[in-house]
Order: C-alpha cells, then sequence, then structure tokens
C-alpha cells in the first residue's frame, strides 16, 4: 500500500505545483534576478523535471499493476518477474487492472521518441526562418564596424537593435539607432546584444520554443516559457551594466522604447531584441533579496522531492537491467 501511497502523494505534488509553481517563481524573482544565468538554468530543469517524474510514475504504474498478458506467456513472465524485481517497494502485493502492464513499460519511451521527432521537426523550422531573416538581412544591410564591433546595418528611420546567431547575421542595428545614442550608450547596446550572441541565448530559446511552449497550457510552463526570455535580457543587460555603466544602459533602453513591427519582421520569432523599457526599474533600483528567499527554498524542495522519487524508481529498474533479473 506504500507503493500506491508513494505514486498518490508524488502525483499530487507533480499537479500541486504545476498550479502553484508560477507564483512561486515570480515570488522568487528578486533572488533570481541576480543570479540570471543560474536562474535559466534552473528554469530549464522544469522541462527535464516533467519527463523524469512522468517516467517515474510509470514506471511506479508497472510495479503496482498487474493487468492482462498481451506478450507470449514466456516473455510475459520473464517480464513479471523482472518487474518484481526492479519494484522500489519489494513485497507489495500488485492491484489487478484492465491495462496491460506493458503499456505502462513503453510509455517512456514513447515519450522520449515524440520529443526528439518533434525537436528535430523544429530545429528544422528554426534554420529556415533563420535562413530567410539572414537572407532579408543579407539584402537590406551593410556590414560595418563600430566601436571596434562588426555590424550589419540597416537604413532605417527606426531606432532598433536585435541579434540573431553568429553564422545569421550576428548582432543587427539601424542606422537611426547609432544616430540617436551617444557613444557610451551605443556601447551598451551593442555589449547587450554580443552577451545573446557569445553567450548561446539563442539556443536556450530554441529549448524553450521547443520543449517548454508546448506545454503552456500547463500555467507552470507558461510562467517559465514567459521568464526564461527576461532573465536572459538580465543576464545581457549585467555585461553592458559591466562595460558601459548602468546610467548608460538605462538611457539607451528608454531611448529605443518598446519592439517594433519592423524588428520582428526583418530578424523573425527567434531574434532576441533588446527594447522593452519594463527592465529600467530592475536596473536602477532592484527589488530587496529578502521576499524571494522562501520562494527559492519552496521551489528548491520540491526538485530536491522530485529528484528523490525519480532517482529511486530509476536506480531499481537500471540495478536489473545490470544484474538480471533476481527475485527479491
Amino acid at each position: 500500500m506504500s507503493l500506491l501511497l508513494s505514486g498518490v502523494g508524488a502525483l499530487t505534488l507533480f499537479a500541486l505545483i504545476s498550479w502553484i509553481g508560477p507564483f512561486l517563481v515570480r515570488a522568487a524573482a528578486p533572488v533570481l534576478m541576480r543570479v540570471p544565468r543560474l536562474a535559466v538554468l534552473g528554469l530549464l530543469l522544469v522541462p527535464l523535471m516533467w519527463w523524469a517524474v512522468v517516467a517515474a510514475m510509470s514506471l511506479m504504474a508497472a510495479s503496482l499493476f498487474k493487468g492482462p498478458d498481451v506478450l507470449p506467456v514466456p516473455l510475459a513472465d520473464v517480464c513479471q518477474r523482472c518487474l518484481i524485481a526492479a519494484s522500489p517497494f519489494p513485497g507489495l502485493a500488485q492491484v489487478d487492472t484492465l491495462v496491460p502492464v506493458v503499456l505502462f513499460l513503453i510509455f517512456p519511451l514513447v515519450l522520449s521518441l515524440v520529443s526528439v521527432v518533434w525537436a528535430l521537426h523544429r530545429r528544422t523550422r528554426r534554420r529556415q526562418a533563420n535562413s530567410a531573416a539572414a537572407q532579408r538581412l543579407h539584402r537590406d544591410s551593410a556590414v560595418a564596424d563600430i566601436n571596434g564591433h562588426s555590424l550589419n546595418i540597416l537604413d532605417v528611420r527606426t531606432p532598433f537593435a536585435f541579434s540573431l546567431p553568429q553564422k545569421y547575421g550576428g548582432v543587427i542595428v539601424s542606422e537611426a539607432l547609432c544616430a540617436s545614442l551617444e557613444k557610451n550608450e551605443l556601447t551598451a547596446v551593442l555589449e547587450h546584444e554580443k552577451a545573446h550572441v557569445e553567450g548561446g541565448h539563442h539556443r536556450i530559446m530554441a529549448i524553450v520554443d521547443t520543449f517548454v511552449r508546448p506545454l503552456s497550457f500547463i500555467p507552470l510552463f507558461a510562467e517559465v516559457a514567459a521568464s526564461i526570455p527576461l532573465y536572459l535580457e538580465i543576464a545581457a543587460d549585467d555585461r553592458a551594466q559591466q562595460v558601459a555603466g548602468t546610467p548608460a544602459l538605462a538611457s539607451a533602453l528608454l531611448k529605443i522604447g518598446q519592439p517594433t513591427n519592423l524588428s520582428d519582421h526583418l530578424g523573425g520569432l527567434h531574434a532576441l531584441n533588446i527594447a522593452g523599457p519594463d527592465r529600467i526599474r530592475q536596473l536602477v533600483s532592484p527589488a530587496k533579496m529578502t521576499s524571494g528567499v522562501l520562494p527559492v527554498v519552496a521551489l528548491v524542495s520540491v526538485l530536491a522531492a522530485f529528484v528523490t522519487v525519480f532517482s529511486s524508481v530509476f536506480y531499481s529498474y537500471a540495478t536489473v537491467l545490470v544484474a538480471g533479473c533476481v527475485m527479491p
């Protein structure tokens, strides 16, 4: 019975954190914004945790339930012995069900296969979009050296700056931006965009687009998908602050204003855009960390609970695979 209670408890915790997780992520912002790279890494663990917990629940169900045989009798007997040997809670009686146990076993494999196929599909679409954006930029821009940076300059009257992966164009700015900013402000903008390119932020956004956004109907995933771009911008802001100073970066953000449709059209869906004066408050007067400590502790505790659940289940199955089906 403890296996059933453990499974129900883990499933309940998983469902609960899926709904209250967004509140914890938002409440933890005063701490996370001070370590944006670590925050991005932690938030990227959410889809991995989701897969691990779902897989663990499926394997635990295979240990708990006993359904009709769909495999040949000798093979079914071997599988049954292996399931009993792999159970993280040996000695418990199995519950009869109408669902074949083999479905619980293959579900993690099917989920993994679907994820790989989807990732390859999104990668192809992303490359096509970036290639199309690169072609537009090659046609409409000129390469120039500004403050030691090799940039794509667009003859556009709207001030904007964004970046693509280096092989698709790197940092792109408009002539209007160069004309409207002071030298230190322009340096801040360029350092911000270089941080995106050199820090691999576009690859991180590709992971979000592939594995997180499709599950945005779950509140926690929606919050993660919205939060990671913000922390990437804060990480890029940190570099710009170190090189050009906070006043220069805040002034540049204020002059650039909100993102424009033109920059979205030129850069496509996968460009990282510096625009958005909402970060100015965080730059000049960040919130105190104390209010975010408890939410961070709660998030880490939940993560530790999930790690404990699925590691114990996977360890049991891995031991059986290595050592063979030895009856307990």
